[in-house]
């Protein structure tokens, strides 16, 4: 393979990632995936959660164990899940991953696909109202926090009871009570709502985020409107559509396709003698 022509499709994959999974979508899962093995792991990981989980989950089955364990840690618990719910056996990748994302994954593959809870960030901070600013502060350190920079703050049943802004927790004294400081009456959304009646329902006036319970209403984790929406316009697209980057495609598809074929004949498996 020429450098020039694996420089070009590698940028296809950088800048494109939606249209290059669009693309890849029509080959061999073995073929992408030794494709995938020469893009940067960012890049690469970009490409394999834009396209559809039962597509995806081929590709991955296809990976050695490294190359898919290193995808999996740029991939957050609910593409994860997405992509291995489609594995016959998920055992053995979810065996890569961390004992805590693991059972993360494990909590959202329990949820239908075409629920909330398939497609919810689990791996968040969560404050108990009891904490005091400082301790909460020392936890903010070590976690990640929802990207609407608002901590759910939840009792010791893990009933959300408030929400309290990370620049507000900044801002008070150490000695503060999170109860003192948060938010009360916030909405929440059962896992085991369907997308589409998500969707619909009023409570996106007021919020881009959303706290999802169990049917215990156990804080489960967040869902974002534009998560929402990537995950209804997943689960709809029954057959590919090409016309949004048809152009974009035109430009590369003969690049990706040579690269392809010249991974073919060491893909391919030989041809038993008769």
């Amino acid at each position: 393979m020429t450098s020039p022509t694996l420089s070009l499709a590698l940028k296809f994959l950088e800048e494109e990632p939606q249209a290059a999974a669009r693309r890849l979508e029509l080959e061999a899962p073995a073929h992408i995936a030794a494709l995938l093995n020469k893009a940067p792991r960012h890049n690469a990981a970009r490409v394999l959660c834009q396209m559809l989980p039962a597509f995806a989950a081929p590709v991955m089955s296809a990976m050695s164990q490294e190359q898919a364990g290193h995808l999996m840690q740029e991939l957050n618990q609910a593409e994860i899940a997405a992509i291995l719910r489609h594995v016959p056996d998920s055992s053995t990748l979810l065996s890569l991953l961390p004992v805590r994302k693991q059972r993360g994954c494990e909590l959202l593959m329990a949820y239908p696909e075409y629920t909330v809870g398939a497609w919810t960030e689990t791996d968040l901070l969560v404050l108990d109202g009891q904490m005091e600013v400082q301790e909460a502060l020392l936890r903010l350190k070590k976690k990640a926090f929802s990207e609407t920079h608002d901590i759910f703050v939840v009792n010791r049943d893990r009933q959300v009871v408030g929400c309290l802004s990370v620049y507000e927790l900044i801002r008070r004294p150490g000695n503060s009570q999170v109860q003192t400081l948060m938010q009360k009456g916030v909405a929440t959304l059962s896992g085991y709502t369907e997308l589409e009646a998500a969707l619909k329902m009023p409570l996106w006036r007021d919020d881009d985020a959303v706290a999802v319970v169990n049917l215990m209403q156990e804080f489960i984790g967040v869902i974002h409107h534009h998560q929402l929406l990537r995950a209804l316009h997943r689960t709809e697209r029954a057959e590919e559509n090409l016309s949004a980057t048809a152009d974009i495609i035109g430009t590369y598809s003969s690049t990706i396709q040579a690269m392809l074929d010249l991974l073919s004949p060491a893909l391919a498996p030989r041809r038993q003698r008769n």
